[in-house]
């Protein structure tokens, strides 16, 4: 656990200096374009020292991504009313969003200090354990989670949490004890039902399509239980049933881009080349900054010997993810071989 939590002095004098000399906010906030920015504006002319008002403000500035202004409307209104938890909770939320330099440990150290005044607070105590997921810190993250079980025993969000720690930590066993606790306890945690079904498609066990149809019984549009449908089916080479699932997809919504994207993978393990890349085809069109899309619809037309066509592709992988191990080989091999 972290070894110092800021006083509340502390962190306003730290949050004032976070905000120091950052540059302003895009026009999406000046206050002609938004209208309820420039009504809040009026409200908080006629009185600054209402933390309310500003905690509204900051939630106007925070939903145009204005992060400077959120930060310094609620340091305010922290300054103002140190009581208010959503306070702390949405100032966590703008650091973290705004993704600067140490923004993720402003945002946690924030939380922390929320969950030093508010100890027994639940939604708090889960909102810390979420950012020390984020950040990586399992350990700490379970502390939390357990003070929060030692006073609600049966917390679904709580053990929805645990699972995610350990899913995290990469131990798939303590992940489904967690989470089968946590839809024992809240049979409408769609996520946790999610994630249960993603674990067990990885194990090819059938358990994984009884999950997702929990989620769709609870939720007819989620298309993403669906698509997941479709790969257990499509990893248990059950190709015919998972071209049904992703076309069931398609009809749904046309611009799923990740239905196509699968069913090019399978026209590519039947070696349909030319109907996978066709899919792959309509995944870019559908999504422009599908990365993977782009390779491997470079990979057919290498495949199909259209080398400047697989150039292309690969390059646009490579420029668009330069990490993306595979379109880098893929365009040094080709390169080499063009240069020859």
């Amino acid at each position: 656990m972290i070894s110092r939590i800021l006083s509340l002095s502390g962190l306003l004098i730290f949050l004032l200096s976070a905000c120091k000399n950052e540059p302003k906010t895009p026009s999406s906030t000046d206050p002609q374009v938004d209208p309820e920015l420039a009504a809040l504006n009026n409200l908080i002319e006629k009185s600054p020292d209402n933390d309310s008002l500003l905690y509204r403000r900051a939630e106007v500035y925070y939903k145009l991504e204005g992060y400077d202004e959120a930060i310094r409307d609620l340091d305010r209104a922290i300054q103002l009313d140190s009581l208010r938890p959503a306070y702390y909770h949405l100032l966590a939320d703008a650091f973290l969003d705004y993704g600067r330099p140490n923004d993720s440990k402003r945002a946690l150290d924030v939380l922390l200090t929320a969950a030093a005044r508010f100890p027994d607070r639940i939604p708090t105590l889960l909102k810390l354990s979420e950012f020390q997921l984020i950040v990586r810190q399992h350990s700490d993250a379970l502390v939390t989670l357990d003070k929060i079980l030692q006073r609600d025993p049966q917390n679904a969000e709580a053990f929805y949490m645990a699972g995610r720690v350990a899913l995290d930590k990469g131990d798939t066993t303590a992940a489904i004890a967690s989470l089968q606790k946590s839809v024992r306890f809240d049979a409408g945690n769609e996520d946790a039902w999610m994630f249960l079904g993603r674990i067990f498609t990885n194990r090819l066990n059938p358990v994984a399509l009884q999950y997702f149809d929990n989620v769709l019984r609870l939720d007819s549009t989620n298309l993403e239980a669906r698509e997941f449908k479709g790969v257990f089916y499509k990893k248990k080479g059950q190709f015919d049933k998972a071209f049904g699932v992703y076309r069931d997809i398609i009809a749904r919504n046309p611009d799923y881009s990740n239905a196509y994207f699968d069913m090019g993978i399978i026209y590519l393990e039947l070696d349909s080349l030319s109907k996978a890349r066709d899919n792959f085809d309509i995944a870019i069109k559908t999504d422009p900054l599908f990365v993977k899309a782009y390779y491997y619809r470079g990979h057919c037309s290498e495949l199909e010997g259209n080398t400047s066509a697989a150039l292309a592709d690969y390059r646009q992988a490579n420029g668009m993810s330069p990490d993306y191990k595979e379109a880098k080989e893929a365009l040094e091999r080709l390169d080499k071989k063009e240069n020859k």
